[in-house]
């Protein structure tokens, strides 16, 4: 299941760098707000706010062509701290 969130509703912070994941409107994408098929590969794209006000964009591969797994997947990084998140991307190769 999807975990529905409030614009601007912070997912996930790193207090030793200053980061956070911030989730946006879901309006528009429902479910597959954040992630794309690209190809028969499904991605992911994010921003992560910083205290400057400016956002750095990241896009990776999910490594997945099944929509489901690439949701759950997606979650997984949202909700996880920037060192866990890295883990998890690299333990999908």
């Amino acid at each position: 299941m999807t975990n529905i969130l409030s614009p601007g509703q912070i997912i996930a912070e790193n207090q030793s760098v200053k980061k956070k994941i911030v989730a946006l409107p879901d309006r528009k994408y429902g479910a597959n707000h954040h992630i794309w098929d690209n190809n028969g590969t499904w991605w992911c794209h994010l921003s992560l706010a910083r205290r400057t006000g400016r956002a750095k964009r990241i896009r990776f591969s999910l490594r997945t062509n099944n929509v489901r797994e690439a949701r759950k997947r997606r979650d997984l990084i949202m909700n996880a701290n920037e060192a866990k998140a890295k883990a998890l991307i690299k333990s999908w190769k």
